[in-house]
């Protein structure tokens, strides 16, 4: 059995996206420290733009600070945002991954919208939805390609077996770990019946359903 590291320790750059993870969570720290301090790292500064200009936040052009972008992704965006690049960071990431993580967030931003729900927190919780099986891709590709090709009723106890966990709980830990919010935690982790699970229990179905590559799923 096979452990699935969380720390994300000994990436690059990694003491420098931590620090901006826990200057995020400090309620003192302002958009304009938190911009300094992103600014440092081009590609994560890089990212944070894309992300405040795209779909998501129908400002394509608009948003040409650093620090303006900050506060348009806001908090949790900012952490789903960094904790998503330093999980990059600890080795290659499937492109479907992203490419569904990106799909997954657009779309729940759009059906938090039409619902009434808080945008950005939906915005948030799509980036990361993936990670733990981002996670496992990284520390044991041979494991995830045999993943992947089980029947999706398979995959869990195939988790359970190799890692103790699934790539779902896996998920769950890595975001305790770097001290997201507990309701956000679990909404994003069991996908249950409150209004963040439940809109990213029916976004995800619809876009594995609708997804032109073959990728591992929670």
């Amino acid at each position: 059995m096979r452990s699935i590291e969380v720390a994300l320790a000994g990436v690059a750059n990694g003491e420098l996206l931590a620090e901006i993870m826990a200057a995020v969570g400090d309620e003192s720290v302002g958009f304009h420290e938190i911009a300094d301090l992103v600014t440092r790292d081009s590609v994560l500064a890089t990212e944070v733009m894309r992300v405040a200009n795209s779909r998501y936040y129908g400002l394509a052009g608009i948003v040409q600070s650093l620090q303006f972008a900050c506060s348009v992704v806001g908090v949790l965006g900012l952490r789903s945002i960094t904790l998503s690049e330093l999980g990059r960071r600890g080795g290659h990431c499937p492109n479907e991954l992203n490419l569904m993580s990106q799909a997954i967030a657009t779309k729940a931003g759009v059906r938090a919208e039409a619902e009434g729900f808080d945008a950005q927190v939906a915005i948030a919780a799509g980036l990361v939805v993936n990670l733990g099986l981002v996670l496992i891709a990284q520390q044991d590709p041979v494991g995830f390609v045999e993943l992947g090709q089980l029947p999706p009723l398979q995959r869990e106890a195939f988790e359970r077996e190799h890692y103790g966990e699934t790539s779902a709980e896996i998920t769950m830990r890595a975001l305790q770990h770097w001290c997201f919010p507990d309701a956000f935690i679990a909404s994003v982790g069991q996908q249950g019946d409150d209004r963040l699970g439940s809109i990213l229990r029916e976004v995800i179905e619809e876009v594995q359903a609708h997804a032109d590559w073959d990728v591992v799923s929670s």
